[in-house]
């Protein structure tokens, strides 16, 4: 059966730093004998863990998933992973955008908390319309990567989102 590349990425509320990559590719090729991961952001530069002299990350072929703690805010990424030859050319690949929403996630859901706690926060309009600008911003996010792979405006929609979470003391 011939190799059809795929991969999957995942982000946890407890970990929100870290990116978790897992090859779901079937079928094989023998002459595939490493990979590489590109994390390209919105601004145009790639993302990679502190100390990494290159554009792209080294994923291990014997590993089907990778941890990637490359994340400090929400972001939109086009991931790319490369499956490479002994003589490091490609020999196929796949490019997946991820909107990356678990730090903005963590503190909508600390804001629910907050409202279970303390159900007259409800009534003050600024704190619930600025939880539901939040909700839209990641949302937004979210959607632009699921309709459009559209990582620009994704980031920008996150950005808005972070800022809100940042400032929170002018919100909230």
């Amino acid at each position: 059966m011939p190799f059809v590349p795929n991969f999957t990425a995942s982000q946890y509320s407890g970990t929100p730093s870290i990116i978790t990559l897992t090859d779901t590719s079937t079928g094989s090729d023998v002459t595939i004998v490493s990979r590489r991961v590109y994390l390209l952001q919105a601004n145009g530069t790639f993302l990679v863990p502190t100390g990494n002299t290159t554009d792209y990350i080294l994923w291990d072929l014997v590993d089907p998933s990778i941890d990637i703690d490359v994340l400090s805010q929400d972001t939109a990424l086009s991931i790319t992973v490369q499956w490479m030859d002994a003589a490091n050319a490609v020999v196929t690949s796949k490019t997946i955008s991820f909107a990356f929403t678990a730090y903005n996630e963590t503190f909508y859901y600390g804001l629910t908390e907050s409202q279970v706690a303390n159900s007259n926060l409800t009534a003050s309009t600024n704190w619930y319309q600025t939880k539901l600008v939040l909700r839209v911003e990641i949302d937004s996010a979210i959607q632009a990567i699921t309709f459009a792979s559209d990582i620009y405006s994704a980031q920008a929609a996150l950005n808005r989102a972070t800022f809100i979470s940042t400032n929170q003391s002018f919100f909230f």
